[in-house]
């Protein structure tokens, strides 16, 4: 019995071992099933990054060097001017007005130049172009820049795709940060502090007594709760600020990374910054990113509970608040590499184009402008002219002719020879200029303003703007059109006169023959002329020297088809006039009979 009894324990024994190295089997089976898993799942994951990443580096290649598919309307430039505004415009010793911006039209040709991929981007670029440079080191810097995106495909495409990951709209509103912080609004006092430590105070009360206890635990959490909320809603706008000045400073820490050697300036400058910036990732990264729906998410609960969210937001805005400078510099070297990348793309578009010769050492007796084949950036087959200024410049001519046009043409070219360092022509040198223009203006009906009120206000700045430092390049399209004849020409003409003595470079259009003649001393006389046949009208767009000799308007009254009695009309009024000085008075004449 007892042998059987043996061998029973041992059979069960064997039966045991079995099983275990069975169960032990199942669960190596099982560990190693779920290993080769994890890496299935970790090699999917890579390969459809992978993917991804190929994807947008095909795309990034196919619109490199091609014009956007932008409208100027398809930008909110409220938003985008906020960099500007808010420190851009405050760190430059020069900028360019809202009227001079609004002439030039330069709302399109941001738009013809942006393929920015952040808005951190939109924003740099606006500001760079509303702040000409006037030194030479920080516009050979900025030159170097973009011809290192052109140089180096590789190292421009690593960057494109940091950016483009980042995306656009990202940052909501952390430009606003280069203001007034005082909207960052920080809680202050014991009272917040007490909260936040409440329910752990109620813990040990449990033990000494347990109802009380509880009833203070349960108190304090549902106060802290109700107060996370009201809390949260005073600052929810504030949070998203915070989180992407946090977004922007872990994109500049991955740039860092790439050690951009080839422009060490920028590269010194990115890692000198993140230095001081990191703290800030660390304290708002972890716990900012707040889910409002806390029923649906519990895991929130401990957050409110204890404050944390709240704890977080203050300790970022507290750092942000001392490092505002820093931030908004690594603001703009981000947008200042995805601005400068996007320029460099700019460049490829253009079949013609040079980098400018600015003499910054000049002597007096240079040209303002010595350029040739000069075109405008937004008109589509524009017609190349030269641009030689070495005296003011009275342009007339018929309407449509051209004289606007080649206006906005040089005041474009020379902002751009002072911003990007790109100009449209076939070869572009000049003094350091300034451009200011009088030329689109509108009557103001909201602010009561005539047309003529705002024509003399608009020159009056242009006087305000003279400076000894910098030559302003002056352009004036039809000087005091929006008052009578006789006026008009006495006023231009004196304007005219006093501007040219200023030490501006001056352009200056009219219609008004008579301004030839007067300023005929002290301009320089430049046409642009038309081509009237009996059926149509031409124009070569071609400035020419001298005063215009041609007029066009009575003969327009004939190509579109008005009656032949008025037509002649006009012409023996005119030839009454020059003949006499005199308007021939129109004679009352008797009714028709019915």
């Amino acid at each position: 019995m007892d042998d059987g009894i043996a061998s029973l324990s041992f059979e069960l024994n064997e039966l045991y071992n079995i099983r275990n190295q069975v169960l032990e089997g199942s669960h190596l089976d099982f560990i190693f099933a779920a290993v080769v898993f994890g890496i299935f799942v970790l090699i999917s994951l890579l390969i459809d990054r992978g993917k991804k990443d190929d994807k947008v580096l095909k795309r990034l290649r196919d619109h490199w060097g091609k014009l956007p598919e932008n409208s100027h309307t398809d930008f909110d430039f409220r938003r985008i001017s906020v960099f500007f505004r808010e420190y851009g415009k405050k760190n430059a010793r020069y900028y360019i007005d809202d009227t001079t911006w609004n002439d030039l039209e330069m709302d399109k040709l941001y738009a013809l130049i942006n393929s920015t991929h952040t808005s951190m981007g939109d924003e740099v670029l606006y500001s760079l172009l509303r702040t000409p440079l006037y030194d030479s080191i920080s516009m050979e810097e900025r030159l170097a820049l973009i011809e290192y995106w052109e140089e180096n495909p590789q190292v421009r495409e690593s960057v494109q795709m940091l950016l483009e990951r980042f995306g656009k709209y990202r940052d909501k509103g952390a430009s606003t940060l280069m203001g007034d912080t005082e909207h960052l609004k920080l809680r202050k006092g014991n009272w917040f502090r007490l909260l936040t430590f409440l329910p752990l105070l109620a813990i040990p009360v449990i033990f000494a007594n347990v109802g009380f206890g509880m009833l203070l635990l349960i108190l304090s959490i549902g106060f802290n709760v109700l107060y996370h909320e009201r809390a949260i809603k005073e600052i929810d706008s504030k949070i998203s600020i915070v989180t992407s000045a946090v977004a922007i400073i872990a994109l500049a820490d991955r740039i860092a990374g790439l050690d951009l050697k080839g422009v060490p300036r920028i590269n010194t400058r990115l890692n000198d910054l993140l230095k001081s910036l990191r703290e800030v990732a660390r304290k708002g990264s972890p716990s900012l990113f707040i889910n409002k729906e806390v029923i649906d998410d519990p895991s929130t609960l401990p957050k409110m509970i204890f404050l944390i969210d709240i704890w977080s937001y203050q300790a970022s805005v507290l750092l942000l608040k001392q490092k505002v400078d820093e931030f908004a510099q690594l603001f703009e070297i981000i947008g200042l590499l995805d601005a400068t990348i996007s320029l460099a793309s700019y460049r490829k578009t253009l079949e013609k184009w040079c980098v400018p010769k600015i003499e910054w050492e000049h002597d007096q007796g240079i040209n303002s402008i010595n350029a040739f084949n000069v075109r405008h950036p937004m008109v589509k087959n524009c017609v190349g002219n030269p641009v030689l200024l070495n005296k003011p410049v009275l342009i007339t001519g018929s309407n449509a002719s051209g004289k606007s046009t080649y206006l906005k043409t040089v005041a474009i070219n020379t902002l751009m020879a002072h911003t990007i360092g790109t100009c449209l022509a076939e070869s572009w040198t000049s003094v350091p200029l300034f451009p200011i223009t009088s030329m689109a203006l509108r009557d103001s009906i909201l602010d009561g303003e005539s047309y003529f009120i705002a024509e003399i206000k608009s020159l009056k700045r242009i006087f305000s703007a003279v400076n000894p430092r910098i030559k302003c390049l002056c352009i004036v399209d039809e000087v005091l059109r929006g008052t009578n004849t006789i006026e008009r020409i006495a006023a231009s003409s004196r304007v005219l006169e006093s501007l040219a003595r200023q030490n501006i470079c001056l352009m200056a259009a009219t219609h008004d023959q008579e301004l030839a003649d007067i300023l005929e001393e002290i301009f320089e006389n430049m046409h642009f002329e038309e081509i009237v046949t009996d059926s149509e009208v031409s124009f070569d767009y071609r400035v020419k020297e001298g005063r215009a000799t041609t007029r066009n308007a009575i003969k327009l009254l004939k190509v579109m088809g008005f009656d032949p009695k008025i037509v002649s009309d006009c012409m023996d009024a005119v030839a009454h006039f020059e003949a006499t000085r005199h308007w021939k008075r129109i004679e009352e004449k008797p009714e028709l009979p019915g």
